[in-house]
C-alpha cells in the first residue's frame, strides 16, 4: 500500500510540473540558462554575422566587418537547403586557426574532408572562432548562432578564462553543488517563471542588484594595458570562481545547443608545456626575507650547475629550493627540464603540469579545467573529442617521450598544422560514428592524402613567414620578448626585409634591453627605407639616452620632416633644444607640438617654465593654468604657477602653489630663489613617442 501511494504521489507531481512546464512553453517563456549569464554582464550587443541581400534576391549571412579583427571572415545562406548540414565551430584562437588562418584550422581541414569524402551533403563547416574568446563569450556566441539552423556545435574552449579582468561579487559565494542545481533549475520553465516573479515584486532581489562585472561587447585582454604579465597577481579565490564559472559556461552551451535540437562535441584543449616557461612565477605568501634569501641562493647554484649540464647534480638543488617555497612557477619548469634531460619523461610531465598550474598568467587550461571538460560532456551527454590523447599518439609514434612541446606546439596553445591536421581528422572519425558522416566507397587513405596535397598547394607561399610574424605578435603580447624576437629573426630570413620586420625587431631588442641591437636594426632600415615612420624618433630616443644630444636632434628634425603633425617628436625635439641652451627653438618646437595636440600636459608645462625664464608671464600663467586644469596633481605646472605669482606681486597665491606643489611631489625644491627644475630623464621611453608624463617617462612598447 506504501509503494503504491508514493508511486501515485509521484507521478501526479510529475504530471503536474510536467503540464505547468509544456504550459509556460506555450505561451513562450524561455528558460532563463538559455538567454543570460547569471554571473557576468556585457554591454552592448555585437552580432557576428550580418545579413547581405545578394544581385539574385538571395540573403546570406557574413561576419560583420568590425568583427575581422577577431574572425576569419565566414559567409553562408541565411535559408539552408534540405541537403545542407550546417556546423559552427566555436571558441577561441585555436578554433580560428592561430597562428594560421581558417583553411588551415581544424575546421578548415574538416570542411576538406567531409566535402571530399560525403556527397550526399551540402556541407557548411563555418570557422565562429574567435581570438581571445573565453568560454562565456563563446556562450554568448552560441546563443545568437542558434538562431541560424545549427546542426552541430563543435566547441574548443578554456584556454582564454583569465584574460579579461571581472569580478563576481557575492554572487560567486556558493558551493559547486548549488551551482550545478541552480543551473539545473535555470534551465527549466518553472524556476524562469518564479524568477521573474520574484524580480518583479522584490526590486532589491539578488538578481536586480548583484551583478558583479560587466563587460565590453569586444574583448579587452588585461595584456593589452600592461608590458607583459605585470598585472597579475596571485589570487586563489579568484581563480577557483573562474573555474566554477567555466563550468557553468559549458553546461549552457550544451543546454542552449539542445533547445534547437542541435549536436555538440566538446574537445578537450592541449597545451604546450615543455617549451614554454611559466608567463609569471611568484613566491607563496608569508615567505621571510631569511627565507626569500635562502631559496634564491639554492636557485641561482642550481640554475649554474643546470647551464653546465649536470643536470642531477641541478636536480638535487632544485628540490632543496623546493622544501623552502613550492608555489614559485619557474623553478617546478627547471625541474622539469631536468628531468627531461635526464629521460625522466613521466617526472618531467609532472612538473611542467605544476608550473602551469602555478604560472600567475594563467594562460593554458588547467588541470582541474580539464577534468571540467570530460565532466560535463559526460553529465550532458555531449562527444568528448580527446585532443591531448590524440597528440599523445602522434608523439609516441614519432618521438621517445610524450611530453608536449616545440614538436607539435608553435607558442603555449596553437599547434602546428599538422596538430590541427589530426584533430579535423579525430573530428571526421566521431562523426563517421556517429552517423552523420557516411563516406562515399571512394574514401581511402589515398583519397585523404590526396585532399591534404591539394589543401597545402592551395596556401600562399608566404605563409611560412606570415606565421612567424603572427606568433612574434603574440610571444611579444604575452611577455615572452626573448621568443617574440627569435620569432620576428626568423620572419626576417624567410620575408626579407620590410618596414614591418625592422620596426618589430627593434622594438623587441629594446625591450629586452639591447639598445645597440635595437638601434642596428634602426639605422638598416634606415638605409633601405629612408621615410619609414617613426624610425628616426625612435633612433633619436635611444641616442638621447646615451647622452648624444646633436645626432637625437638630427634624427627629430628628420622625423618632423617626414611626419610635420607628429607632436610627440616636436616635443622630444623641444626637449632636446631646451637642453642645448637654445630657448628660442625650443619655444617653437613646443607650440607646434601643442598647436598639434592642445591639451599635452608634458608640453604644456615645459612652456610655462620656458616663458618664465624669457620673462613672458602672461603668456607663461596661460599655459600653466591649462596644465593644472589637465591634471590638478602635476606638481611642475603648480610651481611654475608660483614662480609667477611671485613675479606678479601675488605672495599669497604663491606661497600657495608653492605648498600644493610641496605637498604633491615631498621633497620637490620649491624655494623661490632657486629656478625652475628641469625634467631629469630617467631613459625609460615608448619608441617613436616623447615623454608622456613630466621627466618620469615610461617605456611601453605596444
Amino acid at each position: 500500500m506504501f509503494l503504491r501511494n508514493t508511486v501515485y504521489t509521484i507521478i501526479i507531481v510529475t504530471g503536474f510540473f510536467g503540464g505547468l512546464e509544456l504550459l509556460l512553453a506555450a505561451i513562450g517563456v524561455r528558460p532563463v540558462l538559455l538567454s543570460e549569464d547569471p554571473l557576468v554582464g556585457f554591454a552592448e550587443n555585437i552580432p557576428l554575422f550580418v545579413e547581405v541581400t545578394r544581385p539574385d534576391g538571395s540573403v546570406n549571412l557574413e561576419t560583420a566587418p568590425n568583427q575581422w579583427r577577431l574572425f576569419n571572415y565566414q559567409t553562408f545562406p541565411r535559408k539552408k537547403t534540405r541537403d545542407t548540414y550546417r556546423i559552427f565551430c566555436m571558441g577561441g584562437s585555436t578554433t580560428h586557426g592561430r597562428p594560421y588562418y581558417d583553411p588551415v584550422s581544424f575546421c578548415g581541414w574538416l570542411r576538406a574532408y567531409l566535402n571530399a569524402a560525403d556527397h550526399t551533403r551540402n556541407w557548411e563547416v563555418i570557422n565562429a572562432g574567435g581570438v581571445s574568446f573565453a568560454s562565456y563569450r563563446v556562450a554568448k556566441l552560441i546563443n545568437e548562432l542558434k538562431e541560424y539552423e545549427a546542426d552541430l556545435f563543435i566547441v574548443y574552449t578554456g584556454q582564454n578564462e583569465f584574460l579579461e579582468e571581472r569580478s563576481y561579487g557575492g554572487l560567486i559565494k556558493l558551493p559547486d553543488w548549488l551551482i550545478n542545481l541552480n543551473a539545473t533549475l535555470s534551465g527549466t520553465r518553472i524556476y524562469t517563471a518564479m524568477k521573474h516573479l520574484v524580480d518583479a515584486v522584490r526590486p532589491d532581489s539578488p538578481a536586480n542588484t548583484s551583478q558583479p562585472s560587466t563587460l565590453s561587447g569586444e574583448v579587452d585582454e588585461i595584456l593589452n594595458h600592461t608590458i607583459g604579465p605585470e598585472s597579475y597577481q596571485r589570487d586563489d579565490t579568484l581563480k577557483q570562481q573562474i573555474i566554477t564559472h567555466f563550468r557553468l559556461n559549458l553546461i549552457r552551451m550544451a543546454r542552449i545547443a539542445r533547445s534547437k535540437d542541435a549536436d555538440l562535441i566538446f574537445v578537450q584543449p592541449a597545451i604546450n608545456i615543455k617549451d614554454m616557461s611559466p608567463f609569471k612565477s611568484q613566491h607563496k605568501d608569508g615567505l621571510d626575507k631569511q627565507a626569500r634569501t635562502e631559496w634564491n641562493s639554492l636557485y641561482q647554484r642550481a640554475k649554474k650547475l643546470h647551464q653546465k649540464e649536470e643536470f642531477s647534480e641541478a636536480l638535487a638543488v632544485y628540490r632543496q629550493a623546493l622544501g623552502i617555497d613550492d608555489r614559485y612557477a619557474d623553478l617546478h619548469y627547471r625541474i622539469g627540464q631536468a628531468y627531461f634531460e635526464l629521460g625522466q619523461y613521466d617526472e618531467a610531465e609532472q612538473a611542467f603540469r605544476r608550473a602551469v598550474e602555478e604560472d600567475i598568467v594563467p594562460l593554458r587550461i588547467l588541470n582541474s579545467m580539464q577534468a571540467i571538460v570530460a565532466q560535463v560532456a559526460s553529465q550532458e551527454e555531449a562527444p568528448l573529442v580527446d585532443f591531448p590523447a590524440i597528440i599523445r599518439k602522434a608523439y609516441l609514434r614519432e618521438y621517445s617521450h610524450a611530453v608536449f612541446g616545440e614538436e607539435y606546439f608553435l607558442d603555449h596553445v596553437h599547434t602546428n598544422m599538422e596538430g590541427y591536421r589530426l584533430l579535423a581528422l579525430a573530428l571526421f572519425d566521431q562523426l563517421v560514428t556517429q552517423g552523420i558522416v557516411t563516406p562515399d566507397a571512394s574514401w581511402n587513405d589515398a583519397r585523404r592524402q590526396a585532399v591534404e596535397h591539394e589543401v597545402i598547394a592551395s596556401l600562399d607561399p608566404g605563409i611560412e613567414g606570415r606565421v612567424l610574424v603572427m606568433l612574434g605578435k603574440v610571444l611579444d603580447w604575452a611577455g615572452k620578448f626573448d621568443e617574440a624576437y627569435a620569432a620576428f629573426s626568423n620572419a626576417f630570413e624567410v620575408l626579407g626585409p620590410s618596414p614591418m620586420l625592422y620596426d618589430r625587431l627593434a622594438r623587441s631588442a629594446y625591450i629586452r634591453g639591447n639598445r645597440q641591437e635595437a638601434m642596428r636594426h634602426l639605422r638598416e632600415a634606415l638605409e633601405k627605407f629612408p621615410d619609414m615612420p617613426g624610425a628616426h624618433a625612435n633612433l633619436a630616443m635611444m641616442l638621447e639616452e646615451q647622452g648624444k644630444r646633436d645626432e637625437a636632434i638630427e634624427h627629430c628634425r628628420a622625423e618632423v620632416e617626414l611626419d610635420p603633425a607628429n607632436h610627440s617628436v616636436h616635443a622630444r625635439l623641444a626637449n632636446l633644444l631646451e637642453q642645448k641652451g637654445d630657448d628660442v627653438g625650443a619655444l617653437e618646437h613646443y607650440q607646434r607640438s601643442l598647436a598639434v595636440n592642445p591639451d599635452h600636459e608634458y608640453t604644456l608645462v615645459k612652456l610655462a617654465h620656458i616663458l618664465i625664464r624669457l620673462h613672458r608671464y602672461d603668456e607663461a600663467l596661460m599655459y600653466a593654468q591649462n596644465a593644472v586644469r589637465i591634471n590638478p596633481q602635476q606638481h611642475r605646472a603648480h610651481y611654475a604657477l608660483g614662480l609667477i605669482m611671485q613675479k606678479q606681486g601675488g605672495i599669497a597665491l604663491a606661497n600657495h602653489h608653492f605648498s600644493e606643489a610641496r605637498r604633491l611631489k615631498p621633497g620637490y625644491t620649491v624655494a623661490e630663489k632657486n629656478p625652475p627644475a628641469k625634467p631629469k630623464p630617467t631613459g625609460h621611453h615608448k619608441l617613436g613617442q616623447a615623454p608622456t608624463g613630466i621627466g618620469e617617462n615610461e617605456i611601453r612598447i605596444p
